[in-house]
């Protein structure tokens, strides 16, 4: 009652700036016990590689350059994974890290319901091209319940723009597979969430399709979830290939203190071992542990952890982070003047 209440009088861009600011002062608060071993990483979920195999070669993506093996997670071990994590409490599972699609993975559904009969799962998503969102697994995926939620990255409104954005001439599919999750989303009354990712050049979205969207938008029937610049992965996709694509850059960001992203999700990968960046270490060589050998609440407290954040701290950052224009820092960026040493001293010392 209170959250429809807050939801009604509260405008939509003040209240991303709340949850914005709300979700800083946790991680800062993580990162300053951390620094003096009072308590362990606080994940906003546990990132859980299913599978690192993609159907399409997004031009805004380092999978059609990743060198590591492409394999998927066997069912008990992703049990396992996820078992550890939820005797730390309650939490949220999310099924597509780094890179992969979730319908490559002929364990999906058997993964879905596993965690859908588990109550201490609050959430679990995954993102997907749509491409192999077949009608039949659409019907299949409306029987859950409102705990989970479906990202579908779309990459342009013709043809041609698609092709470029992700790589693989699918756009008939994806609009078909989208259209259909609606659908049946509208027929059914499901309670899952649907988000359409709209990865696009801008000024691109125009056409039947983006009215066929807009109009499920306002039915509440979907959410939209749009990028105006686009990071290069640790130094993996180039600035050229992006605006070849027509999409924007990121430009190079302050590299000051520890990346918030080591603090918010460990990614468990589909051998057990667990990267400390869930975002866009596609090769995963920040390696904090492995859930076959120690728990992960034990990796979340360890030395390795820790001292990948102390690198951080002392600006030593290794070569994937020193690249990356996704990095975003611990320390909120009004401390980067004057006010850094004040921040610093906040956190105390390692």
């Amino acid at each position: 009652m209170l959250k429809r209440l807050y939801r009604l009088i509260v405008p939509e861009p003040l209240r991303a700036r709340v949850t914005y600011a709300r979700e800083w002062t946790l991680v800062f608060l993580n990162y300053a016990l951390m620094r003096r071993k009072a308590a362990g990483a606080w994940p906003h979920a546990l990132y859980i590689e299913a599978t690192n195999i993609c159907n399409a070669a997004c031009v805004f993506c380092a999978y059609p350059q990743m060198e590591r093996p492409k394999v998927t997670m066997p069912l008990e071990l992703f049990k396992k994974a996820v078992t550890q994590y939820l005797e730390l409490g309650p939490g949220e599972i999310d099924l597509t890290p780094i890179v992969g699609d979730p319908f490559v993975d002929k364990l999906l559904f058997d993964r879905l319901d596993w965690l859908a009969a588990n109550p201490k799962v609050r959430k679990f998503h995954f993102y997907t091209n749509a491409i192999l969102m077949k009608p039949e697994l659409v019907e299949r995926l409306v029987r859950y319940d409102g705990r989970l939620r479906v990202f579908c990255s779309f990459g342009g409104f013709d043809p041609e723009t698609y092709h470029k954005v992700m790589g693989v001439p699918q756009f008939g599919a994806a609009v078909a597979h989208i259209k259909a999750l609606i659908e049946a989303k509208r027929r059914t009354g499901s309670a899952i969430g649907v988000c359409v990712n709209l990865r696009i050049p801008k000024g691109s979205a125009h056409g039947e399709f983006w009215d066929y969207l807009r109009a499920a938008r306002d039915e509440r029937l979907i959410t939209f979830d749009e990028i105006d610049d686009f990071d290069n992965w640790g130094g993996k996709v180039k600035e050229e290939d992006l605006r070849g694509a027509g999409l924007v850059p990121k430009p190079d960001p302050v590299h000051r203190g520890p990346c918030r992203r080591l603090l918010t999700g460990p990614m468990v990968l589909a051998d057990g071992r667990v990267n400390a960046c869930a975002c866009r270490d596609v090769e995963a060589t920040l390696i904090v542990g492995d859930v076959n050998e120690t728990p992960i609440g034990e990796i979340l407290r360890g030395d390795a952890l820790r001292t990948l954040l102390e690198r951080h701290e002392r600006e030593d950052f290794p070569e994937i982070c020193k690249r990356c224009t996704r990095y975003e820092s611990v320390y909120p960026t009004w401390t980067h003047g004057r006010l850094w040493r004040a921040a610093r001293k906040l956190v105390g010392k390692v």
